[in-house]
C-alpha cells in the first residue's frame, strides 16, 4: 500500500480476510510517501500484522538511503522486517545499470537496516531482476517474489524457496478511496502459525 490508495479505512481494510500489510514509506535519499505516518498509525490499530517498504533509488546512496527510511520507520519488535524494493524504473528499464554498481547501493542500505533494526531486510523483486542482480549473491535474505505469470512459483531461478509471493497487482478491496483502484496481492509461502513463528 502507498498514498496512490489515497485514504485507508484500516478496519475495513483488516476485516477482509487479510492478516499482514506492507505501507510504503520511503524512497531514495529524501522522498517519504505522503500517506505513511498516517497508514503506519492506524494500522497498528487492526490485528494485521504490518511492515514498511523502501522503494531503492539507483541516484543515491544506500547509506543516505537506509537513513531516509531509518528516520521514518519506527524500530519494533511488533512489525514485520523492512523491506527494500528492487525494481528498473524510467530511464533504467531500457538501460540496467550493471550488477556491479547496484550491489553497492543494495549492500549499503541492507548492512545500515540491519544494523538498526536488527533484523535482515527482506529484498522484494521481480523474476527478471532476480536473475540480473540477485542470484545467489543473497542466500541469507528472505525473498519477495514478484510473479504474476505462475498458479504457484515453486521455486527461485537460483533454486532457493521464497519467502512471500506477489501473485497479483490487480486486486481489490474496500476501504480506500485513492486515484489507483487496484491493490497488489500476496501470500506467505507457510501457515499463518509457521508466519507468526518466523517473524514474531
Amino acid at each position: 500500500l502507498s498514498a496512490y490508495q489515497g485514504e485507508i479505512d484500516w478496519e475495513l481494510l483488516a476485516d477482509q480476510n487479510i492478516d499482514f500489510a506492507f505501507i510504503k514509506a520511503t524512497e531514495g535519499k529524501d522522498y517519504v510517501d505522503e500517506q505513511f505516518k498516517t497508514n503506519w498509525e492506524e494500522s497498528q490499530k487492526t490485528q494485521l500484522k504490518v511492515g514498511a517498504y523502501h522503494f531503492l533509488s539507483y541516484e543515491t546512496t544506500g547509506k543516505d538511503q537506509a537513513s531516509n527510511f531509518i528516520k521514518n520507520v519506527p524500530v519494533s519488535d511488533k512489525i514485520l522486517p523492512p523491506v527494500v524494493d528492487l525494481e528498473l524504473y524510467g530511464i533504467y528499464e531500457a538501460n540496467p545499470l550493471p550488477k556491479e554498481q547496484v550491489k553497492v547501493i543494495l549492500d549499503e542500505f541492507l548492512k545500515a537496516t540491519e544494523a538498526n533494526y536488527g533484523v535482515k531486510p527482506i529484498i522484494y523483486t521481480t523474476q527478471r531482476i532476480f536473475k540480473m542482480y540477485i542470484g545467489t549473491d543473497y542466500k541469507d535474505y528472505k525473498i519477495w517474489i514478484v510473479d504474476l505469470d505462475n498458479s504457484w512459483p515453486d521455486t527461485l531461478p537460483n533454486g532457493e524457496t521464497f519467502t512471500f509471493w506477489q501473485y497479483s497487482h490487480r486486486g481489490m478491496s474496500d476501504g480506500y478511496n485513492g486515484d489507483e483502484i487496484f491493490i497488489d496481492m500476496n501470500l506467505y509461502n507457510g501457515t499463518y502459525a509457521e508466519f507468526i513463528d518466523e517473524f514474531f
